[in-house]
């Protein structure tokens, strides 16, 4: 979606079930959804489900969609979040190192690939949890500061602060591995 116009008509037409739209919104979202849930889970099978079951969600309720609370990004960015919780009160445990071996990549490839989503992974768990979530909105999904607050239920504020520090504590992290 080009704009907030076009998106509002789009959205509209997909509250009358207009199939035109809904895919319109699944192109627009999916990957972002999709990106998110998989750093937050750590597994591609169950990134691909929880996402699916995101755009199932959003289906069932965007009639009940408002425009007066969050933006639409931030209200299926909500969606998303609250999926990843329910999976992890589950408690279900999910291997990293599976997935990445099930992409069918080089030995070599594989290698230089998980160590460094091993040390972006890493960096990430010096993170709180809010910072984490922070971080993962803004950047993997691509919310606006906005949109993250919202999607949060935080100040715009108290999220610049969060993605600040998290920022500033990866970047120590790494520093300190490229420097040794």
């Amino acid at each position: 979606m080009q704009n907030d116009q076009e998106l509002r008509q789009t959205i509209e037409k997909a509250k009358k079930h207009d199939l035109e739209a809904l895919s319109r919104i699944y192109e627009e979202f999916f990957d972002k959804i999709y990106r998110y849930i998989l750093i937050r889970v750590r597994n591609k099978e169950a990134a691909e489900d929880l996402a699916g079951q995101t755009f199932l969600r959003m289906l069932e309720r965007i009639s009940d969609f408002d425009w007066k609370g969050a933006g639409f990004r931030s209200w299926l960015f909500r969606i998303a979040h609250n999926l990843v919780i329910d999976l992890f009160r589950k408690r279900q445990t999910i291997s990293f190192d599976e997935t990445v071996s099930k992409t069918g990549r080089s030995a070599e490839n594989l290698a230089i690939v998980n160590e460094t989503l091993s040390e972006v992974l890493e960096s990430l768990t010096l993170l709180n949890e809010n910072q984490r979530q922070v971080v993962l909105l803004r950047l993997v999904g691509g919310l606006s500061c906005r949109e993250t607050a919202e999607t949060l239920a935080l100040s715009e504020t108290n999220v610049r602060a969060l993605q600040h520090r998290a920022l500033a504590r990866v970047r120590k992290k790494l520093k300190v591995k490229t420097d040794v």
